[in-house]
């Protein structure tokens, strides 16, 4: 009977071995697998223009000088999804020793997408995507040699590949090993976006630009609602986005003698409207003095309450 116990047990130590090198090869693998045709270290990284979720232009060779992260992924992907709070570990250690983070997703329905990196993972670095199918139409697999995702690069200062690579423990890894090579860290300080003339001169710009139609004005129709959006770290607003709508109502004496079907009808398609004019407006402002940490201008992710109100 020990003898069988023994046999057993020696059986079962040589399978979780087998099993354990099984996992390990397969880790190390990845990258032999799957990233064996990303670019090689040295290379010049090709140059792109890509769009934000709101139109803006976003080249990467406007990041020359600094330490380029590009993340290649999708909201459909799971291993992408996987990756990311690595992937935001990494963004709050060295956002602020000269590296620059570009996510660019390979996701065709827009909406996803913003909701993958915006409401759902707070992902707070610059994302581009052409918004066509991977690998049937997209250009920017192409010119990096995407096989598989996610994927990563690390980019230099002067525009060369450091290192492509399909696993994050990697980019880890060398991102840690360059240490003091990026840039030592600073004491952490931290300045909030400003609107040029403080609160009242952007109160006078909306009031300015804002219009109702002749109908919102006869039903006085009120919203009170909370809007998001992005001071870039050049002082533009991106990204502006209806969070909340607090209250929608109408005063006028005409507007209570309509039938409940056509006031609901009518205080819909104002905030329709309403939430249409919040978002331009906010998006064209003027050019914010944009917020800084260490000195350095970035992005800052903004929110305010509002109130819209024809009379």
């Amino acid at each position: 009977m020990k003898k069988l116990i023994l046999t057993t047990t020696l059986a079962l130590a040589i399978a979780l071995g087998a099993t354990a090198q099984t996992a390990t090869n397969t880790t190390q693998d990845l990258d032999a697998r799957y990233a064996t045709n990303m670019l090689k270290p040295g290379t010049k990284a090709p140059d792109f223009t890509l769009k934000t979720h709101d139109g803006k232009d976003i080249k990467l060779n406007s990041y020359a000088g600094k330490y380029v992260v590009l993340d290649f992924w999708a909201s459909w992907c799971p291993d992408c999804r996987k990756d990311i709070p690595a992937m935001k570990a990494l963004y709050d250690e060295f956002r602020d020793q000269n590296v620059a983070f570009i996510g660019i997703s390979f996701d065709t329905d827009k909406d996803a997408w913003v909701r993958t990196f915006w409401d759902k993972y707070q992902m707070n670095w610059t994302q581009v995507s052409e918004l066509k199918k991977w690998k049937k139409e997209t250009f920017i697999d192409r010119l990096y040699h995407i096989d598989w995702i996610p994927a990563m690069y690390l980019i230099d200062p002067s525009g060369k590949i450091i290192l492509g690579t399909v696993e994050i423990e990697k980019l880890k890894a060398k991102l840690e090993e360059m240490g003091n090579r990026i840039n030592p860290p600073e004491p952490f300080t931290m300045t909030m976006p400003e609107y040029p003339g403080g609160q009242q001169a952007m109160m006078e710009y909306l009031a300015r630009t804002l219009t109702f139609t002749t109908n919102q004005k006869k039903m006085q129709v009120e919203m009170k609602f909370n809007i998001s959006f992005n001071v870039e770290a050049d002082g533009s607003v991106t990204g502006a986005r209806i969070v909340r709508v607090n209250r929608l109502e109408a005063h006028s004496p005409k507007f209570a003698k309509l039938k409940p079907a056509r006031q609901k009808q009518i205080l819909n398609a104002c905030a329709d409207d309403y939430k249409r004019k919040a978002i331009a407006l906010i998006n064209e402002m003027p050019h914010w003095n944009p917020g800084t940490e260490n000195g350095r201008p970035v992005q800052t992710k903004m929110a305010m309450p509002l109130i819209f109100k024809a009379e």
